[in-house]
C-alpha cells in the first residue's frame, strides 16, 4: 500500500474502506456475521461495460454549439490574426520557428514529461495530426493532485447516482443467469466538469504546456458487479480526458508577450501560432486516460 492510509467514504461500523494514496483503490467488505434483512430486491449482476455515466458539454474538437474549435484549425490564416504578419517573427522560415517552439516545450517541462512534450511538438510540425496517447502522460495526471480533487467531487455525485438507480431497480421473472446480463443502471450521464492542470508545479514538471486545461472529458463503469447476498457493488471507473495541441488567437493576446520563464516567451508562442495557422503544422487531439477502482453498499 502506497503513501498514508486513511478511513475512506465508506469507512462506518460494519465496513473499513481504505482507500490506497498510491493507486486511490476503495477497498471495503463486511465485518463477520453482517446480515441485511431487508428483501432482496437483486439478483447477482456481472456487466462487463463499458456503462456511460458521466459527459462533458462539448466533444473533442468541437465547440459547445458543436462548431470546430478555434485551436484545432490550421492553415486558415484568420483575418483577426492579421497583424502577426507585421512581427519580427513572421519571416521566420519553419525550422526557426520549429527551433523557437522546441525551446518553449523544454523550458516547461522536466525528465519524462519533456520527452512527451518534445514528442508532441515533433507531431505538431510534421502535420501528423490525429490523436496522440502517451502512457507517460497517463502516468502524470495519475495521482496529480488536480485530478485527486477532481475525482473526489465526481464520486460525491456517481455513488448516490447508482445507490439511487440500483434501488429503484427490480427484476424481472426471467430466469437468473438470464437476469444477470440486465443492465439496472438507468441513470443519466452526470454533466462532467474540466480538469485543469494549472498549478506551479504543473507549469514546472509539463503539465501546463502540453496540457493545462482540458478539452473535453467522459467517464465509464467497466467490469461492475453487484453481489446480492450483501447488496455491494464494484466496479472500475474509467476516465478519458482530451485535449487540444493547437493555439487559437486568443492565447496569442494572452501570451505573446510573455518574458517568463525566458525573454522569448512570447515569440515562441508566437512561433507555436505561426506554424499552425500560416505555414503547414496541425494541432491534433490528446488523449488521457485513468482507471479507478470504486465500490459501494446499497443501504
Amino acid at each position: 500500500m502506497a503513501g498514508n492510509s486513511n478511513p475512506g467514504s465508506h469507512g462506518g461500523p460494519t465496513n473499513n474502506a481504505i482507500v490506497d494514496t498510491g493507486t486511490m483503490c476503495v477497498q471495503a467488505s463486511p465485518l463477520p456475521g453482517v446480515i441485511f434483512g431487508t428483501p432482496r430486491t437483486l439478483t447477482n449482476i456481472h456487466l462487463p461495460g463499458p456503462i456511460l455515466v458521466g459527459k462533458a458539454k462539448r466533444d473533442p474538437g468541437f465547440n459547445y454549439d458543436g462548431s470546430r474549435a478555434e485551436d484545432m484549425i490550421a492553415g486558415d490564416k484568420p483575418a483577426k490574426s492579421a497583424v502577426i504578419k507585421s512581427d519580427p517573427m513572421f519571416s521566420k522560415s519553419d525550422d526557426d520557428l520549429n527551433a523557437y517552439m522546441r525551446s518553449l516545450m523544454t523550458s516547461l517541462s522536466i525528465g519524462d514529461m519533456e520527452t512527451v512534450a518534445l514528442e508532441m511538438q515533433k507531431r505538431f510540425a510534421d502535420g501528423i495530426g490525429g490523436t496522440y496517447h502517451s502512457p507517460i502522460l497517463d502516468a502524470e495526471i495519475a495521482n496529480n493532485p488536480a485530478f485527486v480533487t477532481y475525482h473526489g467531487a465526481f464520486l460525491k455525485r456517481l455513488e448516490p447516482a447508482i445507490t439511487a438507480s440500483l434501488l429503484a431497480y427490480t427484476p424481472s421473472k426471467l430466469a437468473p443467469r438470464m437476469e444477470s446480463f440486465l443492465n439496472p443502471l438507468s441513470l443519466t450521464p452526470l454533466t462532467m466538469n474540466l480538469l485543469n492542470f494549472s498549478s506551479f508545479w504543473d507549469k514546472l514538471f509539463g503539465l501546463g504546456i502540453t496540457v493545462h486545461q482540458v478539452w473535453s472529458a467522459k467517464a465509464e463503469l467497466k467490469r461492475f458487479h453487484v453481489e446480492s447476498s450483501n447488496r455491494f457493488w464494484t466496479c472500475w471507473l474509467h476516465y478519458t480526458f482530451w485535449d487540444h495541441f493547437g493555439l487559437d488567437w486568443e492565447d496569442i493576446l494572452k501570451h505573446g508577450d510573455d518574458r517568463i520563464p525566458k525573454y522569448h516567451t512570447g515569440d515562441q508562442f508566437k512561433a507555436w501560432y505561426i506554424l499552425q495557422h500560416y505555414r503547414r503544422a496541425k494541432p491534433f487531439i490528446t488523449e488521457m486516460s485513468r482507471k479507478v477502482f470504486i465500490s459501494g453498499r446499497i443501504s
